[in-house]
Formats: C-alpha cells, structure tokens, sequence
C-alpha cells in the first residue's frame, strides 16, 4: 500500500449481521454472507450478475489525511495539538536525543479541537465525492478522529471497488474478527522490587491503563477505589468524573470508581452491533461475561487483595496494582463455545477512543498483526504509539510451529508466554498402606470432575481404597455393583463403553463416599459428571495402573485419603508453554515474538456469564493472553518510574534487560529468540536500563517491506537478518538513560562478529551509535537461522544492568529463475541459429547451474504473486453454512495449455480470516481443474464434473501448508495429472469454519479473467466476474522432457550467478531436416536451487520454408 499511511483517514464499513458469527477475512473478500468479491486495484471486467450486487456490507475505508495522532501543524493556521508534559515530553531533552520521541497530546487543547473539527469537514467533502460517485448518500453510523480519522457506513462490493480507486483513499478493509488469544507472575518478572523501592516506590501510581478486551467484572474487589490495604485510588480527572458508558445518564453508571474510572461498549451497539444476536452473548456496558477481559485487567492492573479459590485464600496482585483502568469492551462471546471475538471496526474505534481518553498503556490479548502495513487495526496502534501509548499484545496460542506468531507489528511489543514455577492447583490422593507404600502412590494428582458434587472436605488417611473388580474389563462400572461393594470408600474404577456419570451412580448406589476414574488412555481429560452427588476424580493412566497393582497385592485393602483445599503443584519457571506461538515472522527481517512473561496458569479475576452475582470469583487461565497483560502492567511501572521515555525505549528497556535463561516445551532445550523474544522480562531492571532505544513513525513507515523498505534498519532492540551472504550489517542509536555517566564495553556473542566501538562513554543527553557486523561465511546457504546477541556491559557502576540484544541471521538458498518464460524464434528450413535465455537467481546467495537437456524438468506455467497485495477472495466449504449464509464460496483462475502437459506442483497464496493457521483450522483441502465453458469454469466443487479433483488433510503427503499458503507436490501427493492443449480453471478451497475462511490472496498479475461463484447445497450459481485485481495469486509448474533433436550446446554448460543476479546464455538451434511448421523443446537448467533442481524453458521454433 502507499507509503503515508500516516496521512490516512478511514471510513470504516461493517458487514452484515449474519456474518457476525465467525471471524472475518483480513483482506477485501467482502463479508456479507453471499459476497464473493473483493476491493481495490485494476479496473475490472465486466460483472456477470451473481445476484450479489445488493446485498450492502460494512468496510474500512482508510484516507491520506492525518489523524489527530500523527498531525504536526503541517496546515497553515491549523497549529499542531499540544504535547503533555511529563510522562512523555516531546520538549523534554530525553525525548529531542531520542530524534523525534513522541508523546502524550493533550486532546483537551484548543489546537486538538481545531484539528478534529476540520476532520469533521474533511471527512464530510470525502462523503460528498462518494455520494457523487455511487449516485447515493452514505449513511454514517460512527466518526473517528483520534487513531484513525473515519466513519462507518454501509456499501456494495461494486461500490466499495469504485470507492477504493479514489485518488484520495489509502485502503479499504471488510469487517473482520480475531480470536481471544496474578499470583505468582508479578514476583517473578521483579514488580514487587518496585513496588517496595526505596526512597520510592512505583505501583502504577497516575498510569492509566486500556484493556481492550470482553469487558470487565466491574464488581470485583480488585476494581474497587479503596484495597484491602486502605489505598484510596486517585483518579487523574478527578474525583467521581468517569469517562464513556460511566458518566451520568450511560449504561454503566454506577460501575465506575476513581480505580476504575471509565469503560465504553463497542460491540453491543454500533459499531459491533451484537446484542440481541441469537447465539451470541453479548450486552449493553462494559461488563464481563466471558472472563477474558476481568483476567487480563486484574493481571496488569488489578488490586492486592486476598481471593479464595477453591477454599484455599490465596494474596493476588496485578503488576501495576495502583494504576487506573479504562475498560474497552470490543469482544462478545459465542454462547456455545465461550469463545471471544473480536471485530475489527470495534478495536479500531477504542484505539480511537484511548487515545481521546488519555491512556498511557494497552493490553491487547487478542489475535491480529499478520500484515502490519495494510491492516487498519495494525496502523490505528502505529498512531497510538506516536500519541505516547505502550501497546502489549499477545504473541497468540499457535505454537510450537515455526512462523505462526501474530502480531508482527514492530511498533507493537509481542509477548511470549512462559510457566511462573507454580502450575495448576490439584487434589493429591495420598495412598498410606498397608505396609510401605512406593514413592508413585504418595501423591497422585487428581483432576476434578465437572457438573457434579464439589469436594469440600478432606477425606482423612484412613479412608479405605477399594479397586473395581472388574479394573482389567472395558466395561467396568456400568453395570450396577453388589450392595456394598465400596462401602465407606473411595471407589477405584476403570474409564470406557458408558459415561462417567454412569459409573460414579453405580459406586454410589455401592456405598462409595468418593471414585476415582482410571484412565485407559494417556491423555487426560476433565470427566463431565452431571447428576451425581459424590466428589469424582480422574487419575492419570500410569497412576491407575500403580494403584491398581498396589491393590493386588495388599488383598484391596489399600488406605489413602484427599486432602483439601487443593495442593498448589509446583512446575519450572521460564519454560515456554507448548502453545505459545514461534518466530520468524517470515519476510520482514524481525525477531518476533519480543518478549516473554508467566501465560500459563494464571490465577486473577474472572466474571460469570451473568453482570452480577460473581464479584468474588477467581480462575486459573492459560494463555499468550494471560502474558501480555504482565508485560502491559510492567510497562505501565517502567511509565511511572521514567516519565520522560517514549513508549518505543521502554520496550527497548524490558527487552534488553529480560532474563536469557529460558527454555523450550521439553524443559531442557534452551529456547531460541524466535521462542522467546529477548527473554522473560525483569521490570525491576529495566527500569535501570542505562541505555534505550527510539524510533519514529515515519521510519516505521518507511520500513514497509511492500514498499522496498528494510525492517532490519529499524532502531529496534533484536537485530535479524534473513540474507546474511557472506556477512552482514547492523547498526543500532542508544540513547543514555539514566543520570549518571557509563562507559560500555560492546561484544557480538554467540556469533562471528564484532561491535563497533567497542568501548564507549555515554552520559546525560548523549547518544552512541554502534554498527555490528556479522559474519556468515562459513554458514550453508540453506535457510537455517544462526543465533547470537549484542552484548552491552557496563563497567562504572555496579546497578546498571547489562543489556542484550538478541541477533539472528541466515543465508537462504539460492533461487533460480528463468527467462523470458518462453524463447520464440523463426528459423528457415536447412538453417543454424541461436536461442537466447537468461539465467536468474531471485536470492542473495550464489546460484551453481549447468546446462542438462537430458531428462525431465519442472516449468513454470503460471506465476501470479500476491506481492503488494492485502486483499483477496473467499475460497471455502463451509462447516457451519448457517453461519455464512451459504454453503460455499469458491474463486478460480484461468490458464492455457499450448501442448500436453503434466501438472507436477500447485501454489495459492492466501489467508485465514481469523489469523489462525490453515493447518489447525481447515478439516481437508481441495484442489479441482475445470474445463472452460464460455469464459468461465464449467463446473464448482459442489457440483463435481471436474476433469481433476483431489482432496486431502492439510498434513496429507505431499500437502504443504505454510501460515495460509497451500503448495501440493502432485507426484509425492501420488496424482498423475496431464491435461490436453486448452483452457482451464483452477479452484482451490478449504473446508473450515465460517469464523476460519480460506481467503485466497488476489494479485496484479493476470489476464482479469478470474471468477467467484456462491452456489446453493446443490452446487447451482453463477459464475461472476472478479473485480478490482487482474487475477488471483498462485503458480502451476509442469513437467516438461528436456531438450530435442534440434537444440544444440549452449555457449555456457554450467557456471555462477551472483546473489540477485544473472547470467546471459544461448543455445544452438539447428532446423536441418525440420520440416516447416511449428516445433517445441525445452532447454533445461540443473542447479543447488533446493526447492527447483532442475527447471525447463520452452523454446517455441517456426521453421519456414527455404
């Protein structure tokens, strides 16, 4: 997209309701339930009638004007708005040495409210253009000013497409929706060392805090004005003024306090507009019913107090205990699943909103961030980071496969999720005889049955354990058992054939005063026990099988008791949760995630699926979700404490200062800055960070990779690179952060390189530039990465903490690339000539080729990127077509075939709507070629009569799934697909959720002539014209014999091209004994291209007669 994305003002159009129960696509797929189409780019052919151009949906239109945000007086006699002074003094001299930090604008200034009203005028001169073009009045349901400068209104896909072509408009969006994604965590990331600091102490004391979330449990003590310890709560706009929903005559009036001191609703009403919606939980306020939103409040920023959970009372704290909250609902919940989510339009306007509010910190633990340049939530945080705001997000819980991190945004600060030392809290079955008892049978873990009688009392030692005597049998315990059987005791039985509930009546009726299921599987469950009315627990496999010996051994005359209240379980901190997503963030030359803190039983704040009646209910939750909010809260004490840094050096402070010594899901395997960013965050030395890092929003902006910007060179606290050819460079501006002067000694660690200076002096207002320099030479060019840090000592005083920055590096494999895609040449009949062609490599390593037409060799018949696109078309069965409205949507593209030929690889680029990736969401994939008819695919998936179809599980042989992007091997896939000259239409779909839609990414290469089609169950509809792009993004390779009886040496058989180079070569044609006509061969190229060995290039001869 356009690089000024700063300038930008947006209209933000949501769909239909009907889609509102799933996740939306993240380009311009279009997202009423019928709408196949998509926005932006080319002009587009003409549109067969699909009965789609009625139907209205809701988009976000982004235009080049500036948001209140990123406005700098650049219009005469409209001044910029006035900067705040203190936390974040753009005037301050820390803020002038960082080059340009930004900071908090006063919203309340006459210059703010000048801007905004002449937004209010832009806003309407863009309307009245719209309304000239699509012959109509837009109707405004919501204007944004602040983040983003924009409304919200209805339009077609047509109108949407002409409106995206608008010279003034930056970018259009289809509503979209993303996933959701303290006790002991504020310990151990060092809060309490500030909290208790001498001769002051920081507990968040004027930080407002934003959670961005499902609401919060307003009720809760750890939301009150006053905690348990007696601290009043100061609220910054005094007492008893609240913001949004709170204030006088609103929904939530009455809810707010000077803790919690404002909320506003974004998604009952506009722009949401999900109450009263069947199936979905949502109402008016900010209140919780979800629990996602109280959980992440009360972590951050909740109040000490003394919660009871389980019967155990347990001290809770956030990490920025005295720092004020602002609740941001903008997440409602699936009734069924309990599942968040979260529009887009929603986060959009209370980014909007934060920033008018004056927040200095946002949580958002929520998915997103995949395309940071081109994604309207995405460029909302990159202004609110220019306002002064520190966003946290949530890495998300998609690991541990590589790439799969969201949040990309390198103006964001992504968080990692890790175990704090304390796991979940668990009842022990203490086996005490008789006799001696093996050290297994002392303490087995019980997992709690759901629906049922709680345990509310121990059972003592004394209590008898009586195994089943039909343990060994699949069917124990459904039959009912001898009276008495279990009489007084815990009952000891086998899972398997009937439900639990089954067997635990059966114990009952047996006189059991308790039953332990024993699980005929690894894997652990929570067994669901509706209707019984004694306490019911499920023991591990390996622990039934122990107790069930032990039993045989003893005449079942085992004892134990169950204590009560349950046992916290201690596990290893700083070990990564097998959830938590994973780097590269693949194409942008940034280590991603950031940072890591505790995200795995997490015990704060819950709500009920009711306002009222659960102010006092707490839970343990898991998540990249529970681990950002420590980072949010952390950030919030580092405001606090260092005023004067920008909200891009305090990221640089919690990164630089984390602890190293983290590991992977097995507990042994140190983990690599793609696992955990910098480290698990240690706040308390952060705050004594002697050096921090800034950078800008125009550089930000400048780096957009779509742009031929260079992420790498962003004054960033990690330094990746993914073309690291023989070496490479970095360079990195500190600034000196604290008062007194520090001499540092600068070491490249892990890897072969060297720092310069070496040593260096930094003292108040300086600022030290240190260029790294990497060597790689001795690495494989194959695309494995190499880890190592920038290591900054300092050797004057004792309390300033060393910094690291982490470093990764690569060399990828080369990349060949042939040329022109076909070689046309007309030769007489009798005659020699010469077929000319280049050699390219696409990569920055060196290409080894040689000439070899023996054989066979892949060709390249189609290759449409999605290069500088954000956008695409639904490609989808549907799991759920109620949700969607529709059963199916399907988008194709055209090729032709000039001879016979066998198919060997199919690529599409594309996308899941909910940012989720394809391999976890899609149940099976499904390519299909289609004969023409009249211009377009002459069948669907849904209707069959493919020349070729082939479905498979996203894990299948031959299937490879990359984030979104599908590759199929046909061969390894075991399909033999050749296809006669002609045209044909590819379609390639997933079959998923509405919420999980396959979007298939649109691209400007093509002939415009790609389709898209919603037909019914039985697979009737029209094809109808694409619009907006020149075709879909994809690629076919084929198979092709090398050489022919009439292609002669070439002038170089083998040889070296450079790293993004290419070397001129030809080939002799001799048409001796030729007859005239048309002739075809291929010359092929053999090289260490991994992922293409061998490559042919057609050589299309004319012979003429002499």
């Amino acid at each position: 997209m356009p690089h000024a994305v700063n300038r930008l003002t947006i209209a933000i159009s949501l769909i239909g309701l009907a889609a509102l129960a799933g996740a939306a696509v993240r380009g311009l797929s279009g997202d009423s339930p019928a709408d196949t189409g998509a926005i932006g780019g080319a002009p587009s052919p003409q549109r067969a009638d699909s009965g789609l151009e009625t139907q209205t949906s809701r988009y976000i239109v982004l235009y080049k004007e500036a948001p209140l945000s990123t406005y700098h007086g650049e219009i005469a006699g409209l001044p910029a708005p006035q900067r705040l002074a203190g936390a974040q003094n753009a005037n301050s001299a820390a803020a002038k040495s960082a080059s340009g930090g930004t900071s908090r604008i006063d919203v309340h200034s006459a210059q703010a409210r000048s801007y905004v009203r002449h937004l209010d005028t832009v806003q309407r001169d863009h309307e009245r253009g719209i309304t000239s073009l699509i012959g109509r009045p837009l109707a405004i349901e919501r204007r944004m000013h602040h983040a983003v400068n924009g409304v919200v209104t209805r339009m077609t896909q047509n109108e949407a497409a002409r409106i995206a072509k608008l010279p003034g408009v930056e970018l259009v969006e289809e509503y979209r929706e993303y996933p959701l994604a303290t006790d002991v965590g504020p310990q151990l990331i060092g809060a309490p060392a500030l909290w208790n600091a001498n001769p002051t102490n920081f507990r968040g004391e004027g930080v407002v805090v934003g959670i961005l979330d499902t609401g919060i449990n307003f009720g809760s003590p750890a939301f009150a004005a006053i905690d348990d310890t007696g601290y009043h709560h100061v609220n910054p706009n005094g007492s008893g003024n609240f913001i949004g929903t709170c204030a006088p005559g609103g929904v939530d009036e009455g809810r707010c306090n000077d803790k919690l001191i404002g909320g506003w609703d974004f998604v009952c009403g506009p722009p949401g507009n999900t109450c009263g919606v069947a199936g979905l939980r949502e109402e008016p306020g900010f209140g919780d019913t979800n629990s996602h939103g109280s959980h992440t409040a009360s972590t951050a920023a909740g109040n000490a107090w003394t919660a009871n959970f389980k019967g155990r009372n347990i001290r809770i704290s956030g990490v920025a205990p005295h720092a004020n909250i602002i609740a941001y609902d903008i997440c409602y919940t699936i009734a069924a699943t309990n599942q968040g989510q979260c529009p887009n339009t929603s986060a959009v306007a209370a980014v909007d909103q934060a920033i008018a509010d004056g927040v200095d910190v946002i949580n958002y633990s929520i998915g997103g961030g995949a395309s940071p340049w081109g994604e309207a939530v995405s460029l909302a945080f990159l202004n609110a980071s220019d306002a002064g705001i520190f966003i946290a997000a949530a890495a998300g819980n998609s690991g541990p496969g590589p790439n799969t991190t969201g949040h990309r945004q390198p103006w964001t600060s992504t968080t990692a999720a890790a175990q704090h030392g304390r796991g979940t809290f668990a009842y022990l079955l203490q086996v005490t005889g008789p006799g001696a008892v093996p050290p297994a049978l002392q303490a087995i873990e019980l997992t709690e049955g759901s629906g049922g009688t709680a345990f509310a009392a121990s059972l003592p030692p004394t209590t008898p354990l009586r195994v089943s005597a039909g343990i060994n049998a699949a069917d124990d315990g459904c039959n009912p058992f001898a009276a008495g059987t279990f009489s007084n005791a815990v009952a000891v039985i086998r899972r398997g054939t009937c439900n639990f509930s089954v067997k635990i009546q059966n114990a009952t009726a047996a006189g059991a005063v308790a039953v332990v299921i024993a699980n005929n599987q690894p894997t652990l469950t929570t067994p669901s026990v509706p209707g019984t009315t004694i306490p019911a627990f499920l023991a591990s496999q390996t622990d039934s099988d122990a107790l069930r010996d032990f039993a045989a051994g003893n005449g079942n005359t085992s004892t134990g008791g169950i204590n009560f209240p349950p046992s916290p379980i201690p596990n290893t901190p700083d070990v990564l949760a097998a959830f938590s997503s994973r780097g590269p963030a693949e194409g942008l030359d940034l280590i991603k995630p950031d940072v890591t803190a505790p995200g795995v039983n997490v015990l704060a704040v819950i709500s009920g699926t009711t306002l009222t009646g659960s102010e006092n209910l707490v839970g343990l939750l898991s998540g990249t979700s529970m681990a950002s909010p420590h980072q949010a809260g952390a950030a919030a004490l580092l405001r606090q404490a260092q005023p004067n840094w920008t909200s891009a050096e305090i990221k640089s402070a919690l990164m630089m200062t984390a602890k190293q010594e983290v590991f992977r899901e097995d507990e042994v395997t140190p983990a690599d800055a793609f696992d955990m960013g910098s480290g698990r965050i240690q706040v308390d030395r952060a705050t004594q960070a002697g050096l921090v890092l800034n950078e800008t929003t125009a550089r930000f902006l400048a780096a957009d990779p779509g742009t031929g910007g260079d992420v790498s060179a962003l004054n960033l606290a990690s330094l990746e690179k993914s073309e690291c050819v023989g070496s490479c460079t970095f360079k990195r501006t500190f600034r000196h952060a604290q008062g007194k002067p520090e001499l540092w000694l600068a070491q490249v660690k892990g890897l072969n390189g060297i720092a310069f200076p070496p040593i260096f002096v930094s003292a108040q207002g300086s600022s030290t530039t240190v260029n790294v320099l990497v060597l790689s030479q001795n690495f494989a060019k194959d695309g494995s990465w190499h880890f190592g840090k920038l290591e900054l000592q300092p050797l004057l005083n004792r309390n300033s903490p060393q910094l690291h920055l982490p470093i990764a590096v690569s060399v990828p494999p080369p990349a060949i690339a042939l040329s022109p895609s076909q070689v046309a040449l007309t030769l007489p009949a009798g005659s020699r000539g010469f077929a000319d062609f280049s050699i390219g490599n696409t990569s920055a390593a060196p290409l080894e080729f040689q000439v070899d037409n023996t054989g066979t060799a892949s060709r390249t018949l189609i290759d449409a990127s999605a290069e500088g696109v954000n956008s695409g078309f639904r490609s989808t069965i549907y799991t759920d077509p109620a949700s969607a409205g529709v059963p199916a949507q399907f988008s194709s593209d055209d090729f032709t075939l000039a001879e016979t030929t066998k198919l060997s690889k199919l690529f599409s680029a594309g996308f899941v709507s909910s940012g989720q990736p394809l391999a976890s969401t899609a149940a099976s994939l499904n390519w299909a070629v289609y004969a023409d008819n009249a211009g377009s695919p002459s069948s669907n998936p849904l209707a069959g009569n493919a020349v070729w179809s082939y479905t498979a599980a996203p894990t299948a042989t031959g299937v490879s799934v990359q984030g979104a992007n599908i590759t199929l091997d046909l061969a390894a896939a075991g399909q033999n697909v050749e296809l006669a000259p002609g045209r044909y239409w590819l379609v390639v779909s997933a079959r998923t959720s509405f919420a999980n839609r396959w979007v298939w990414f649109a691209s400007n290469t093509g002939d415009n002539q790609f389709r898209t089609i919603a037909p019914n169950a039985g697979g009737v509809g029209t094809w109808g014209a694409g619009e907006g792009f020149a075709g879909l993004a994809y690629s076919i390779d084929g198979q092709s014999e090398c050489g022919a009886p009439w292609i002669g040496a070439p002038q170089r058989a083998f040889g070296r091209v450079p790293g993004n180079g290419s070397f001129a070569n030809r080939v002799r044609i001799n048409t001796a004994g030729l007859a005239p006509g048309a002739h075809s061969g291929y010359v092929c190229v053999a090289s260490d291209d991994p992922i293409r060995p061998k490559v042919a290039l057609r050589v299309a001869l004319t012979v003429t007669a002499r």
